[in-house]
């Protein structure tokens, strides 16, 4: 048996803790607004996939994953705006946002799509919140039909009270419209939801609507306390 030693245990000890008081900390608003890709579901680097999958057909290099997170929570034509801006000046004639969208959507659709798998972590989460009478909204980037694909491959559709895509606002993230729709869905004010997402993006959208968030990676959660929309943690 392998020795684990004293500042180790009060390591494991002191991470617990934390968690049980941010579960805590989270039953005592009204709503929960979750970003999905890269939120619930590993779908992030799915799209990731899909977009390099777009690339190669159109003769251009893959992209790196830094560059991808930095467009995390971005609506896709926009990402796909950015991309081509990297290449115009040296093959404008294979430039189309357009067509690469298109495609990039298509792709993701008939392909990786349905290699995305929830995070257990959140399922369980978004189960016990549910018990407990939260209200709960999904608040996605992505367009609704993917959305609820995803959300009823997790099992979480029957958990869910509404489902804001990026295609239902104007202006997409880190603009608030698609929180505050979801709160307007879920009949709660701003200060009654707390929100969860893995994108600076969307932790962005998240203050700019002045909601409390909750930053998550890789299916944990990635912060200590939840973060006030005045940027202090508790």
């Amino acid at each position: 048996m392998s020795h684990v030693d004293s500042t180790t245990l009060t390591n494991i000890a002191f991470i617990m803790n934390n968690i049980e008081k941010l579960n805590s900390d989270i039953s005592l608003y009204q709503s929960l607004i979750f970003d999905m890709d890269g939120t619930l579901i590993n779908s992030e680097i799915k799209h990731h996939e899909a977009w390099n999958h777009m690339l190669e057909a159109f003769g251009f290099q893959r992209l790196g994953s830094d560059v991808f997170y930095s467009f995390a929570s971005l609506p896709g034509i926009v990402i796909t705006n950015k991309i081509c801006e990297q290449y115009q000046s040296a093959t404008p004639e294979k430039v189309d946002p357009v067509a690469m969208n298109e495609y990039k959507n298509e792709v993701y659709e008939n392909i990786y799509i349905k290699q995305a798998e929830a995070f257990p972590f959140f399922v369980q989460l978004v189960k016990e919140a549910h018990a407990r009478g939260q209200r709960i909204a999904v608040a996605t980037s992505s367009r609704q039909h993917e959305a609820k694909f995803l959300l009823e491959k997790a099992g979480l559709l029957p958990y869910i009270d509404t489902i804001v895509s990026g295609d239902m606002v104007e202006h997409g993230k880190p603009n608030p419209d698609i929180y505050l729709l979801a709160a307007q869905k879920l009949q709660s004010k701003a200060d009654q939801c707390l929100v969860f997402e893995d994108s600076v993006l969307g932790m962005k959208g998240a203050k700019a609507a002045k909601m409390d968030a909750v930053k998550v990676f890789d299916g944990h959660f990635d912060c200590e306390a939840i973060i006030r929309a005045d940027n202090s943690q508790s």
